[in-house]
């Protein structure tokens, strides 16, 4: 047994050491169920049985566990937090009281790590440099400086060996995970080894500072013109896999209240931006900050918002992006029948009970409507909605989950704030305004042309493909014999698909153009100018030639 492990576990001594802790905070039960009871010494099992100790409701031993557990197992709880698909509500809302807040570690370790990472002392860097850390976490720990040229910033420094630390954790983690599958028949639909990989992930993301680097430029590339949010600067020339300098964001942290009534900041329209900028962020960049808890978000001397810590972030393609769009507008349009349909696609999956999920939803979004608008919260609707989709087998992408997270927080903060704040009434012109630019001209058509693109890939890639098929098929035990006639009548088939996509390309162009050149020049006809008058009766006339053409040939076919 114990080569056995030695094989899956590199560190026997951590394993024994967790099992301890599991064994003390009552989970006793599933290293019995998992065979691994015998592992903790038996020292500490009937020490433990003598013990008289509090009781604690399951979620609240967990959160007691993984604290006790250390770095690793803090961020995997973190990470659980902000997945109400995968952990049941009540264990979310004990994780996120989770502290993770660490011993910071020395300044001679400081020292050491700038100069091993940088290649320079810290006075050759920087013409200050706090010994106290602003911050301390599982991960890092955040120094306050200022450069020889007196800007100041926040040097972020791994904590020492904390890699090879979590990738013992995370090798343990598999190993248990396992077993948990194994011998938990309940436990294998929850999938915890492809859990502990997604968190493998996650945390190879997150402990490369270089990744974070990269995130806070793309923010600071999409709100570059923005007047109401700021986003640090990064310094590369000083930045490594271990060591993250930026610039130093001068402010009051969202959560510090009182310094924020102190000052007599007006909160109300710094919120709105927030959530403006939020909502940018996921519709329309579909790059989002995906961890906004207070101490993340910080009001800057000129009332700006500031976002800080990229370390975890959301991506959105343009699938993923319409289809959220489209839930969002359905709660808060109280549209039941979208907010399914878009679930079920979302979801991936066929369900047979429909009508009871649509009855579902439609009794959560009543509750937003009517009289109760004023104490009706969009993030408890989106929450409940999940956790129906959760129940009905549906599995929401992980970036949708991350957006729907980032909602609930952020308006469990505005309402921390200012108690009159309504998500649906901020929301509301945002979404709306977004659901009106699919209906631009300039929109249908690129939606048009990229629809045409990928059927130009397809009727090019389709001889070669088809080929393909056939040969494998003649060399098999399946032989397919085609007359010539047959491939003729393919190339015609091929020969027509090419010269439509042509045509509709065309038209596509010609819509573009003349939806981007309206407002050009002098009108001739129907306030028109020259050019996109031109342009949109060209591409009228190619539009009934091409349909005139599909409308003979099924004439023909007939």
């Amino acid at each position: 047994m114990v080569f056995k492990i030695l094989k899956e576990v590199k560190d026997i001594n951590r394993l024994r050491e967790i099992l301890t802790v599991l064994f003390e905070e009552g989970f006793d039960f599933a290293l019995e169920k998992t065979k691994l009871k015998h592992k903790v010494p038996l020292t500490k099992r009937v020490r433990e049985r003598l013990k008289q100790k509090e009781k604690h409701s399951m979620e609240k031993r967990l959160r007691l566990t993984l604290e006790r557990l250390g770095p690793t197992f803090i961020k995997f709880g973190q990470v659980l937090s902000v997945r109400p698909d995968l952990v049941p509500k009540s264990y979310i809302k004990e994780l996120e009281n989770l502290q993770d807040k660490v011993p910071a570690f020395s300044y001679s370790i400081v020292e050491g790590q700038i100069k091993n990472e940088l290649g320079k002392k810290i006075e050759d860097i920087f013409s200050s440099f706090e010994k106290k850390p602003i911050a301390s976490a599982s991960i890092s720990q955040v120094h306050k400086a200022v450069l020889k040229d007196g800007s100041k910033v926040a040097v972020k420094i791994q904590r020492p060996d904390v890699r090879n630390i979590m990738e013992t954790d995370i090798d343990i983690m598999f190993y248990v995970a396992r077993l948990l599958e194994k011998h938990f028949s309940g436990a294998r639909k929850y999938n915890p080894a492809g859990i502990i990989e997604e968190f493998s992930k996650w945390t190879e993301k997150e402990l490369d500072f270089k990744r974070e680097a990269f995130n806070a430029k793309r923010f600071a590339k999409n709100f570059e013109d923005s007047k109401t949010v700021k986003i640090p600067k990064i310094y590369d020339s000083l930045t490594t896999e271990k060591i993250l300098v930026m610039e130093f964001i001068d402010g009051i942290e969202l959560h510090n209240i009182k310094e924020a009534k102190r000052r007599k900041i007006d909160l109300k329209p710094i919120i709105n931006n927030g959530f403006e900028a939020i909502l940018t962020q996921v519709f329309i960049h579909g790059f989002f900050h995906a961890d906004p808890h207070p101490g993340n978000i910080i009001i800057t001397k000129d009332k700006k918002i500031a976002f800080v810590d990229f370390g975890i972030v959301g991506h959105f393609d343009e699938k993923l992006k319409n289809k959220s769009i489209d839930l969002f507008y359905g709660i808060i349009e109280n549209d039941a029948e979208k907010a399914v349909d878009t679930l079920i696609e979302l979801g991936n999956a066929d369900i047979e009970n429909r009508q009871e999920l649509l009855d579902d939803v439609g009794q959560v979004l009543d509750s937003l409507q009517g009289t109760d608008i004023s104490k009706a919260k969009v993030s408890r609707a989106l929450e409940e909605v999940m956790d129906l989709a959760l129940s009905y087998g549906l599995k929401m992408p992980a970036p949708f989950v991350l957006f729907g997270k980032t909602v609930i927080t952020l308006e469990g903060v505005a309402l921390e704030y200012d108690p009159e704040f309504r998500l649906v009434q901020s929301s509301r012109p945002f979404i709306e305004k977004i659901m009106a630019q699919r209906y631009n001209p300039v929109y249908l058509a690129n939606s048009f042309m990229k629809s045409m693109l990928k059927f130009r890939k397809f009727a090019e890639e389709f001889p070669g493909d088809a080929t393909k098929a056939l040969k494998r098929i003649e060399k098999g035990t399946i032989k397919v014999d085609i007359e010539d006639t047959d491939i003729k009548k393919l190339s015609l088939e091929i020969d027509r698909s090419g010269n439509r996509v042509a045509y509709s390309m065309l038209i596509a162009a010609l819509l573009i153009v003349g939806a981007l050149t309206i407002n050009y020049g002098d009108p001739l006809i129907l306030n028109l100018p020259a050019i996109p008058m031109f342009s949109f009766i060209v591409a009228f006339i190619l539009s009934f030639v091409l349909l005139f053409s599909i409308l003979r040939e099924k004439e023909i076919i007939k």
